[in-house]
């Protein structure tokens, strides 16, 4: 199994993500978060990106969930 990486957020979080190759990159909450693994659609924010690095930021108080598809990457929560 895949570890996914996330972070806590107290309002605000950034993820930062260096992709190898272009990839889908998101980020999802945690009810969103259970419906991507079970296979349901889901909401997210970020998208497909050929340009690194990508940063995407969210608004929200939680646990928030990096998703990176097709690429490689390295990461960080800002």
């Amino acid at each position: 199994m895949v570890k996914i990486p996330y972070a806590q957020s107290n309002g605000s979080l950034t993820a930062e993500v260096k992709l190898s190759y272009a990839a889908d990159v998101f980020l999802v909450n945690e009810s969103n978060f259970r419906k991507y693994q079970s296979g349901q659609r889901f909401e997210y924010y970020g998208g497909h990106y050929t340009k690194t690095p990508v940063r995407i930021n969210v608004s929200g108080i939680g646990r928030w969930y990096l998703i990176v598809d097709g690429s490689d990457y390295q990461y960080r929560f800002l």
